[in-house]
């Protein structure tokens, strides 16, 4: 059997995001109750996160109204680090023509209900220079997000903070055009994909995202943790 592969970044006390971080509070202490445990208070789209289009759309489904095994299937996993690195541009719109022509030259065939994880390299920040991880990433731009959409795929998951810019959230109402389309379309999402993603660029892989099983009215998404084993 292949191994599997872990997608998901690191989350503790120094983990960044520019609504707060992660606030971890101790309530038993090995020395005084023989055990551990703590409180933790964070975004429910924080670190390796899926997006349900409840976060979006304003009838769109919670989580605890998708099926796990909806999310669960094969990914091809494309590189465009050359194109749009931290070392190349920032705060670019992923084209169509690149991420169409990476695919072809990466030879990964994208079919109806596949998932697609995109690999920028922007994921070296997330721990090492979040500031400008969360500030000058590269994204899909909106003809790429109507492709994916006219391609059918299931999921899209990125290795960046957002499938949308930061312009997107300068000012309230935001205008996020791509989670708009994008989840009401279906199509699920998840952000700041991470951990060995590199070691699986140019492959097809199952994956395996298992999102906290959170309902109610605030389950608009959840920490995820991303598993991949290549086929």
């Amino acid at each position: 059997m292949k191994p599997y592969h872990d997608l998901t970044h690191l989350v503790d006390q120094n983990t960044y995001h520019p609504f707060g971080g992660a606030y971890f509070r101790n309530v038993q202490m090995f020395s005084s109750h023989g055990c551990r445990h703590a409180y933790i208070t964070m975004s429910l789209h924080f670190g390796t996160h899926m997006d349900a289009p409840w976060h979006m759309v304003e009838k769109g489904k919670r989580l605890d109204e998708i099926d796990i095994r909806e999310l669960i299937g094969e990914a091809v996993i494309v590189d465009l680090s050359n194109l749009y690195g931290p070392g190349i541009k920032n705060g670019s719109p992923i084209s169509k023509e690149d991420l169409e022509s990476a695919l072809a030259k990466q030879s990964l065939q994208l079919k109806p209900r596949d998932a697609i994880l995109i690999y920028t390299g922007w994921m070296d920040l997330f721990h090492s220079d979040p500031v400008r991880y969360f500030r000058s990433y590269c994204t899909l731009g909106k003809e790429a997000a109507e492709w994916l959409v006219q391609k059918r795929v299931r999921l899209i998951g990125l290795d960046v903070s957002d499938i949308d810019l930061p312009s997107a959230y300068e000012s309230a109402p935001f205008h996020p055009t791509n989670h708009r389309l994008v989840l009401g379309s279906g199509i699920y999402v998840i952000e700041n994909v991470g951990g060995e993603l590199p070691n699986l660029v140019g492959k097809r892989v199952l994956l395996i995202p298992a999102p906290f099983h959170l309902g109610g009215e605030y389950a608009s998404g959840a920490p995820i943790r991303l598993l991949a084993q290549e086929i």
